[in-house]
């Protein structure tokens, strides 16, 4: 163990005479104390020093009963994790599917959060050996961290305020079953920040196998990732309130890359800067989102055949087709709706597409299917400055730098750039992950 202070608190509190001045320049100096802890991968046990760290037999056994290394953690205190490729006997699943096997005993604080991390230029290899259990997963702790990993299986559940989780590499499986399976859920969070990881190889028989699952979750923030090789990218499945995904590259998932709501209460989600190779499936039961400034490489924009989409608001992306026509919006259970509390559309406008776009509505009501071409559109308020163009030549400079053409620097909706930001930046695979960190 590393103090950062030399007065640990055992000395305060056995020191029987001193002084109110003393007594408030250490009450001071300990509101900032931490500790840092060393976990080395060796069968026996240590003293959480640098010389002489924890060893996993001061990890938990598989009945989750907490042990030393984890119930040692005050808020502000970090566990450093030595290189090496570590095998853990953790809990049944179906016992301990909804918590961590490597948890805090508390919670952080806020600018305190408890961290697990990996040492610095140090390969930190986790799996299980055993019981299936997620490998991390702070339930309702508030305030917990975790950096630098390449985890064997599944994080989760991500819960409580401030949860971190950044620059780890999340290697799923393939498993035999329709239900829940995820490379990283994060269920009840406040606040919660997911960044610069990789997560692959999260595949099942439906798409609630899912590299990014959220439950019931808000204020989240998403943003930096590459997501890839699994059922389906993130699945933001049940009510989750004022999340943001941002910077993401979402690539050869097989299902959708981004779906939103299926159940619980109406889905609210800011979706930009994000390169997305398929379309953005908002879900069932989403009401307010905005999906803005991403580049989408497919054959259609957003939308969704499970109606109760309202007020969705688009503008300044650029969809660049792999067909000769594109489904710029889709909401296959309702008809047209175009005014009102509840509107399919509350803005759609700035967009740029290259093959002719189609907006379609109502394909499983008792009525006839709507399909509107541009025009159709223009004359009903919506799209008014979007644009056809020919290819992908006439807005990129070209497809290594994706640097834009000079008139779409200035050609969005508030006399900004198109697209995102820095789609080079989005799609330079060396950000993301444990190597990426410090980079």
């Amino acid at each position: 163990m590393t103090l950062n202070y030399s007065m640990p608190w055992q000395f305060i509190r056995n020191t029987a005479v001193w002084s109110a001045t003393t007594f408030a320049v250490l009450v001071i100096a300990t509101t900032a104390y931490s500790a840092d802890y060393y976990l080395a991968n060796k069968p026996g046990s240590g003293a959480g020093t640098k010389d002489d760290p924890f060893g996993l037999a001061d990890l938990p056994k598989p009945d989750n009963r907490p042990t030393r290394a984890l119930a040692v953690l005050q808020p502000g205190d970090t566990l450093w994790f030595k290189g090496g490729e570590y095998s853990f006997d953790t809990g049944p699943v179906k016992d301990f599917y909804h918590v961590g096997y490597l948890r805090p005993a508390r919670s952080g604080e806020a600018g305190k959060p408890i961290s697990f991390q990996a040492c610095p230029s140090e390969k930190v290899v986790l799996s299980a050996a055993s019981g299936g259990q997620p490998i991390f997963g702070n339930g309702d702790r508030d305030y917990v961290r975790h950096q630098g990993f390449i985890i064997h299986g599944t994080v989760g559940h991500m819960g409580g305020k401030g949860a971190e989780i950044a620059y780890c590499e999340i290697i799923g499986q393939y498993v035999d079953t329709s239900d829940n399976h995820d490379g990283l859920r994060i269920e009840h969070a406040d606040g919660a920040w997911v960044h610069h990881n990789i997560i692959h190889g999260v595949q099942g028989k439906s798409g609630n196998s899912a590299g990014i699952k959220v439950y019931k979750s808000q204020n989240l923030i998403i943003e930096d990732n590459w997501i890839y090789d699994n059922t389906r990218g993130i699945f933001d499945k049940d009510s989750g309130i004022n999340n943001t995904y941002r910077r993401n590259f979402l690539s050869g998932n097989r299902q959708e890359q981004f779906h939103g709501n299926n159940q619980g209460k109406y889905m609210v989600a800011h979706i930009y800067d994000n390169v997305i190779d398929g379309h953005v499936a908002l879900g069932y039961l989403v009401d307010g989102s905005d999906v803005h400034n991403n580049l989408i490489r497919g054959d259609m924009l957003a939308g969704h055949w499970a109606g109760e989409v309202w007020n969705t608001r688009l503008w300044n992306n650029i969809v660049i087709a792999s067909g000769k026509a594109i489904t710029a919006y889709n909401e296959s259970k309702n008809r047209f709706v175009e005014t009102g509390e509840k509107k399919h559309l509350a803005y759609m406008d700035y967009n740029l597409y290259t093959a002719p776009p189609k907006y379609t509505f109502g394909a499983y009501s008792k009525e006839k299917v709507q399909a509107f071409g541009l025009d159709e559109m223009r004359s009903r308020g919506i799209e008014q400055h979007s644009q056809v163009l020919a290819n992908s030549s006439e807005i990129y400079k070209d497809q290594k730098s994706w640097e834009l053409l000079p008139k779409w620097k200035t050609a969005g909706r508030d006399g900004n750039s198109v697209g995102p930001e820095d789609v080079a930046l989005v799609l330079d695979v060396r950000r993301y992950g444990p190597a990426a960190r410090g980079r």
